[in-house]
Parts: structure tokens; C-alpha cells; sequence
């Protein structure tokens, strides 16, 4: 197999850019949006537990969105949060301000997509959107616009500020597509974002430490198949100082990405069957430093990950897959099955002030069987060095041995075994 063309490797060096400004934008958005708050986070504070079972409070009439978004905005710090057998469909995205422990076994599963039109044309500069219907819309939704179902041809992440009648008013203006149209013809799709969590502060950079044990979360990737940008329909966002931790869980038929974010401790848990990455690392070099960001994988089931081309989801090159900061973690005893085009995506230098680029990785102690590569690209075009990535001592059943001779002299802080060594 070929090596990538330079015409390719700046591309994703491009594109890692736009993947750090849209992190940092969004951020921003949010902390508009819930300026209003006046809880102040300054420190980890790892508080006294208590237990709620949270059918207790389930009010008549009352969504399962809006019983966990009420416990989660009401209980104090520390608590853990018991869900029972049974099945929570999420049809917005659960905003958890707090540290919080959450226990299953219930299943969450995103609802059933429903698709969105333009009832007139609007532009890039659009700060209201006159819709066909806004059932099943509320602030502050999050959304994108999209022609089809490739990354290219869908516009960045927007907040819904206010609903009236059949129009949304935005955040932002509506901004252009990646493929840089900045047009919608009416008919044009608009697609409402359900992550189940997104750990975020409204005042600051957060801080929380919460915990998942033993819930499955299922994406229904098969009925949310709208648009598969890897910026929609993540199962949980936690850029954060404060660890967030996953123990014994299922992620399953995730449509795009799956778990988002740093400090993340995954221990024993199940990916199967998702169409982007089952842990994209990413982490702000402005708000950090770099011991608050590192995460820890083991005992994890990797399985039939990244299933849709990086071509159509954007950010779908690896199980694990890296932008600002993307590195800072250690896998080790994990298992790799079918894991699509690659089992990590690319290693590059700093590409700018919030990035630390793709540095201290170990990778060791691992069981591969993959048709695809270990590692997507080596981004030998950036100034700068890539350093401390120790790829090797796996058990490598099945993998393409691809041939990085030329980028591994050029980046000698990377160790990589890239060979099948196990019968």
C-alpha cells in the first residue's frame, strides 16, 4: 500500500486546526448561554456521597430527560444517582454541572432522529430559522444544518436561544458549511445533537469528577442516520479537570462519536458496533496543564469501532482517535476486533496554542485483530516534534502492515510495532 500524498497530510493538518477552533467556539457558546448561572467551581472537591434511586422521584407525566435533568440540577455534590432495569429514552442532551456518580443497570438509548426543515431559504449570516415544525425542539438544543449525511456538507455546531411559534432563534449566526456553501435552499435538513452527558461548568473551565458503572448506552445509529458528522450525537462530552471515570459499560451503535473528551479512566467496558471513535481524546492547552489531562484504558472490548470512512464522518480514522492535545493516555490491556480503517488515529505535532499535539502515549499489552492499520497518519509536514509515544509489546494477530519507515525517522520520539506477531 501507497504512503499518504503530502496533498492528504495537509489536509488532516488542516482540518486538526478546525477541529481545535470549533472545540474552543463551542465552549465559548456555552458559557453565554448560561452566563446566568452563579455556582463557582474553584477546585475538585471529592465530597460526601449520598444515594438516590431516582424512580423515587419520578413526577407523573414527567420524560426521562427531564427526570434526570431535574435530579441532576437538584441533588448535591458527590451523589450517586441509581437507575434501575429499565430503558431511558433521551431526546435531549442531560447537562451535568456537578460531580456526580451514576449507577446502573438501565439502558439509555437517543431517540428516533427527527428530521427538521428549512420552511424558507436562510444564509450564512442567518440568526433566526423559520422551520416546518419545532415539536421536540427546546433551549438550548444544539443542532447543525446538513445537505447529506457527510461531514463536508454540514455546518458547525449552533445553540438554540429561543423558540417561538416555528422559528428558532441562534446563538450565532448559522456559519457555512465545511465544504464552504453559506446558502440553504428551504428544505434544507436540520438535525437536533443528543449527547446522553456533556459534563460541562457555565462558569469556568469545569472541574467535576463524575463516574458511569455499569449502564449501557445505545446510540440507535440506525434510526439517526441523518447526518454522520462526527460533531452530532456523541454518548458522553467531558473536557474536565477532574477525572471522569467508566466502569463496566456498554457503548453500543454509536452514530457518530462515542466518548469525547480527557482525564478519562475506562476500565472494563464493551464498544460494539459504532460508526466513529469509541474515545476521542482531545483537551485545551490554554486551561490545562499537562498532568490534568492524561487517561487510562484497560480491560476493554473493542469491537466492529470506526465503521464509517473518515471521508464521510470526518473524524472516524481510528478506535481512538486524537485532536488538541490528542495524546496523554495509556492503553494497556485492551482487545481490538474489526476496528475499521485504523486502531489509532493520527500522531502529529502542536498545530497552535491550545495544542499540545499527540505526545505520551502508551500503548502496550493489547490484543489486534484488524484489517486496518495501527495508526492513520504521521503528520511529518508540521513543524515540530512528536515525543514519548511508545507503541509496541502487543499481541498482533491480525493488521496491515503498513510501511512508516520514512515518517519514523523523521519523528524519532515514536516507537511503533507494526507487524503481526501472534499465530
Amino acid at each position: 500500500m501507497k504512503n499518504l500524498c503530502d496533498n492528504e497530510v495537509f489536509f488532516l493538518c488542516l482540518f486538526r486546526q478546525c477541529v481545535a477552533i470549533r472545540y474552543f467556539w463551542v465552549a465559548t457558546i456555552f458559557l453565554l448561554v448560561f452566563s446566568s448561572c452563579k455556582r463557582d467551581i474553584n477546585e475538585i472537591v471529592p465530597v460526601t456521597k449520598e444515594k438516590f434511586e431516582i424512580e423515587n422521584y419520578r413526577i407523573p407525566g414527567e420524560s426521562d430527560y427531564e427526570l434526570i435533568q431535574r435530579m441532576v440540577d437538584s441533588l448535591p455534590e458527590g451523589s450517586d444517582i441509581y437507575f434501575g432495569s429499565r430503558v431511558y429514552t433521551i431526546d435531549h442532551t442531560v447537562i451535568v454541572t456537578r460531580s456526580l456518580n451514576f449507577f446502573g443497570p438501565a439502558t439509555f438509548i437517543r431517540e428516533n432522529q427527527i428530521r427538521y426543515e428549512l420552511k424558507e431559504p436562510a444564509t450564512e449570516h442567518s440568526r433566526y430559522l423559520l422551520l416546518d415544525k419545532t415539536e421536540g425542539l427546546r433551549v438550548p438544543d444544539r443542532f447543525l444544518i446538513a445537505n447529506d449525511v457527510s461531514y463536508k456538507n454540514t455546518t458547525q455546531i449552533n445553540i438554540i436561544l429561543k423558540i417561538s411559534g416555528d422559528t428558532v432563534f441562534l446563538n450565532a449566526p448559522l456559519g457555512k458549511m465545511v465544504n464552504g456553501n453559506g446558502v440553504y435552499d428551504a428544505g434544507t435538513a436540520l438535525f437536533k445533537n443528543i449527547n446522553f452527558f456533556w459534563i460541562i461548568d457555565p462558569r469556568e473551565y469545569p472541574r467535576q469528577q463524575c463516574s458511569f458503572e455499569n449502564l449501557l448506552f445505545d446510540g440507535n445509529r440506525d434510526n439517526n442516520r441523518g447526518s454522520y458528522s462526527w460533531l452530532l450525537n456523541a454518548s458522553v462530552t467531558a473536557l474536565t479537570k477532574g477525572p471522569t471515570t467508566y466502569r463496566h459499560c456498554s457503548f453500543i451503535n454509536s452514530p457518530g462519536e462515542t466518548i469525547l473528551g480527557h482525564n478519562a479512566v475506562i476500565i472494563n467496558c464493551h464498544f460494539k458496533d459504532l460508526n466513529g471513535s469509541a474515545f476521542h481524546t482531545s483537551a485545551d492547552k490554554v486551561y490545562n496543564t499537562e498532568p490534568e489531562v492524561s487517561s487510562y484504558l484497560s480491560g476493554n472490548l473493542f469491537e466492529n469501532t470506526n465503521q464509517i470512512s473518515t471521508t464521510i464522518n470526518g473524524h472516524s480514522e481510528g478506535c481512538i482517535t486524537h485532536s488538541n492535545s490528542g495524546g496523554y493516555y495509556t492503553a494497556v490491556g485492551n482487545r481490538f476486533v474489526n476496528v475499521g480503517e485504523s486502531v489509532l488515529g493520527a500522531l502529529y505535532p502542536s498545530l497552535g496554542m491550545h495544542d499540545w499535539g499527540t505526545n505520551n502515549i502508551r500503548f502496550s499489552d493489547n490484543e489486534i485483530w484488524s484489517n486496518g492499520r495501527m495508526i492513520y497518519l504521521i503528520d511529518t509536514l508540521t513543524p515540530g516534534d512528536i515525543y514519548n509515544v511508545n507503541i509496541s509489546e502487543n499481541e498482533i494477530y491480525e493488521l496491515n502492515p503498513y510501511d512508516w519507515t520514512l515518517q519514523l525517522l523523521a519523528q524519532p520520539g515514536i516507537i511503533l510495532e507494526n507487524e503481526v506477531n501472534r499465530q
